[in-house]
């Protein structure tokens, strides 16, 4: 017959094996995983910040686009707005348009201490005032 203790014991040891098997499948599934640095197959110009899905908009940030060309740059904003606009309209377009978002990212990514701030809020929140601003492009 178990006692209370025998059956405690056995509980803790079977939580640590769960815990030490998930705990590996991680790991193993990371192994798969690129640096980032490949080009996503189909794409002329990667956007700048790691690919995580096909995409750079979820991860890239502010030291990202500093350190990204012209061309990787609008890549980027080209992912961004197509992550943050209508999937179920193929027509769908940005209030923002592309040029009015790469002045505001090279003016608020310009500072040191911006590094970590991620390109995909900073876009939402711009995206998201455009149509009351009258200095913008509609186009």
């Amino acid at each position: 017959m178990a006692t209370a203790s025998s059956t405690a014991g056995t509980g803790r040891a079977a939580r640590r094996a769960l815990g030490l098997l998930a705990a590996g499948a991680l790991g193993l599934a990371a192994c798969g995983e690129g640096d980032g640095g490949e080009a996503a197959a189909g794409s002329e110009v990667e956007g700048v910040g790691p690919v995580r899905t096909g995409s750079t908009a979820q991860l890239a940030s502010c030291r990202d686009w500093r350190r990204g060309t012209e061309e990787q740059r609008y890549a980027t904003l080209a992912d961004i707005r197509g992550q943050l606009t209508e999937q179920t309209d193929p027509e769908a377009v940005s209030d923002l348009p592309d040029e009015a978002a790469y002045a505001m990212f090279e003016k608020v990514c310009a500072t040191g201490y911006s590094d970590s701030l991620r390109l995909y809020k900073l876009y939402g929140r711009a995206e998201a005032y455009a149509p009351l601003r009258t200095d913008l492009d509609s186009g």
